[in-house]
């Protein structure tokens, strides 16, 4: 049996069977090693059920003394053990689960894991996990996995058992015996064996590092090796001037922050270098990262290039060529706008297609249209996050050697951006323009968020216009909804200009809606979080974020940072629904915090990666054992060993064997 054998082909493995494994994506053998239990239950820390407590997780054994069936609520039936160790009794249930009878026979003894309940004076675990006890038992730390229905812990254990026996090969190592001793990491026949069947708590903890490690290895080895591929040199020479930066200036109607010019040298660096870029920008909210995108698509339209400016919303694309034209046009740079609603498409494509335009910004439209570009050089995306990863690399294959520069107003902690983007460089703009942003922060309860819309309405009677925001778009008795605050105000408010926007309007609806905020048609705009990124109002002086406790910090900043962009003092007003004292700890900490790098850190470390930025739902962090936050430091042990190798053999010539845990090579 070898690491490619299918598993139907394994005794005891039907169709039917075959079919459950295909559900968690099991097929081959090499699946089911690395399927890896979800926890484990230590029978050796089994608990005399005389010294139970309520609430507390347990492992059980007792024999079965009693059972019978029993009628709940409703069409509800229920199967009622009653198990003795000798000390007590514990009563067994299992919710419409009463074909379990014939399973708990009276005499026999069985092993149960789960939550302690106390009810009607009695002590009791609900559809807890359960296994018969065997005299001969050697498995004292019992491996439980994410199953589908129709199989079972007892199933998985014996199948991975036969294989770990019968297996004539096991996956190839990584790293050589010389470097997993200086590492202080295991091997993966050992680490495979006791992941899945421990024979102690520490051997257990050995095989965990040991996978843990080469989860991290092999990712960072494929950003690392994606990297160096990218990072070919330009086959253009580009001649800059030492005194573009100051040259750029000049033609502006501010001052640009040291910060600013920071990143600006950083990229002509890359340019003189003669490398490709592959940079990530990420900042705070007004702290100009469009700046940087000008910056750049004016020093290759100058040389005659072409440069893709390519925004999430048709609005903010609208803004960006209304703000720039003329500037870029003064100095000889064409610009034309190309979106979804952009008319006379086929003459500026046939413009671009001939060179006659250097700049274009647009949306995602640019992407549909098959245009073949006369030089493009430089392609920049806006809130990078919103595109596929398919998407930006459509524009980046459409020509030769194109620079890359990803903006993000997203701050992502170093922990997270060191997985994701570990194949980019980084700058990151901290400093926010001086006079650009005054925000002042408040938290009210429910109860007293008639103060708030007091305040609001007298804002608007001042001319200024804001945002609410609820954390739906329907709600219900627990969740405020959009739709419903719309209809609330609009009775409440009869003399305010009211408008409402979320994510399942149509696009045209929605660009429609803000066009109306920013003309000043709409002054209170009901939203959900559709507008926390890649809305470009700066005249917007408040906004109110209801339920504040339901949106994480990182996001919390993002919507923050939609108000006080005119250089007037802007008010964010959380309004909290659950005032415990582990929210108002959270949100107390967000208020002291203005900077965007240090709430995501914050955000991060009580709600994990996969919460911050979506990625649980959108599988961004291919991990299986893994985790970024609690094995920090197994990443950055792993960045390091990937690190080394490429510096001392940067195509894998001398370790080629790596080559296999490259994806696409």
């Amino acid at each position: 049996m070898n690491l490619k054998t299918p598993i139907n082909q394994i005794k005891g493995i039907g169709r039917q069977k075959y079919n459950c494994f295909k559900k968690i994506g099991i097929e081959k053998v090499e699946d089911l090693l690395f399927y890896f239990p979800r926890k484990y239950i230590n029978l050796k820390q089994i608990k005399k059920i005389s010294n139970l407590k309520e609430g507390e997780k347990v492992t059980v054994k007792g024999n079965v003394i009693a059972r019978e069936e029993k009628k709940g609520y409703g069409k509800i039936n229920y199967l009622k053990v009653a198990v003795s160790d000798g000390t007590g009794i514990l009563y067994i249930i299992f919710f419409n689960q009463v074909y379990l009878k014939k399973i708990f026979q009276i005499g026999k003894t069985f092993i149960f894991y789960g939550k302690i309940e106390f009810f009607n004076k009695e002590f009791e675990m609900i559809n807890p996990f359960y296994e018969e006890y065997e005299e001969k038992k050697i498995d004292w730390i019992l491996p439980v996995y994410p199953l589908t229905k129709g199989l079972s812990q007892k199933i998985m254990r014996k199948i991975l058992k036969f294989v770990l026996k019968n297996l004539t090969e096991y996956p190839e190592e990584i790293l050589p015996i010389n470097r997993r001793l200086a590492l202080n990491i295991s091997n993966i026949k050992h680490a495979l064996l006791n992941i899945h069947f421990p024979v102690s708590e520490i051997n257990l903890e050995k095989a965990r590092n040991y996978l843990i490690f080469r989860e991290f290895f092999i990712f960072q080895l494929n950003l690392l090796w994606k990297k160096n591929m990218e990072r070919k040199t330009d086959d253009k020479i580009y001649i800059i001037d030492e005194k573009v930066i100051e040259e750029f200036e000049k033609l502006l109607p501010f001052k640009l922050t040291e910060n600013q010019k920071e990143v600006m040298e950083e990229i002509i660096k890359d340019l003189k270098n003669g490398k490709l870029i592959r940079r990530l920008i990420h900042g705070e909210v007004g702290s100009g990262k469009t700046i940087i995108a000008i910056f750049t698509l004016w020093i290759f339209g100058k040389m005659g290039y072409q440069g893709v400016f390519l925004c999430p919303t048709e609005i903010l694309a609208q803004q960006h060529y209304i703000n720039w034209n003329e500037f870029l046009l003064s100095d000889g740079i064409n610009v034309s706008l190309l979106t979804g609603k952009t008319e006379e498409k086929s003459k500026i494509i046939n413009e671009i297609e001939n060179g006659k335009i250097n700049v274009i910004i647009g949306t995602h439209a640019i992407l549909n249209e098959k245009i073949n570009f006369k030089n493009l050089k430089i392609v920049i995306v806006d809130e990078q996050h919103k595109f596929g990863v398919n998407q930006q690399e459509l524009l980046k294959e459409k020509s030769k050697n194109v620079h890359y520069i990803s903006m993000s107003a997203t701050p992502i902690p170093r922990t997270l951006a060191l997985t994701i983007f570990g194949n980019m460089d980084f700058s990151t703009l901290g400093e926010i323009p001086k006079g650009q942003r005054q925000v002042i922060t408040y938290m009210f309860s429910n109860e007293n968020k008639d103060k708030v819309y007091s305040f609001i309405k007298f804002l608007i009677s001042q001319n200024k216009i804001g945002f609410i925001i609820t954390p739906a778009i329907k709600g219900n008795e627990n969740v405020e909804s959009a739709e419903e605050k719309y209809k609330e105000l609009k009775e409440k408010f009869p003399d305010i200009k009211i408008g409402l926007l979320h994510g399942r309007m149509e696009k045209e609806k929605q660009e429609e809606v803000l066009k109306k905020m920013k003309d000043r048609e709409i002054n209170l705009l009901i939203s959900t979080t559709v507008i926390e990124t890649g809305i470009d109002i700066p005249d917007v002086s408040f906004i109110v974020i209801e339920q504040a406790e339901r949106f994480g910090l990182a996001q919390l900043h993002q919507l923050r940072g939609r108000v006080g962009r005119s250089g007037e003092v802007g008010y964010c007003f959380l309004i909290v629904y659950n005032e415990d004292e582990e929210v108002n700890e959270r949100l107390n900490n967000f208020i002291e915090k203005e900077s965007g790098f240090d709430i995501s850190e914050l955000d991060y470390n009580l709600r994990g990666p996969g919460d911050l930025l979506g990625t649980r739902q959108h599988g961004i962090l291919p991990l299986k054992i893994g985790d970024i936050h609690k094995d920090i430091e197994l990443l950055e042990l792993a960045k390091k060993e990937v690190e080394r190798i490429f510096k001392i053999d940067p195509e894998l010539n001398k370790m080629d064997y790596l080559r296999k845990f490259i994806k696409n090579e």
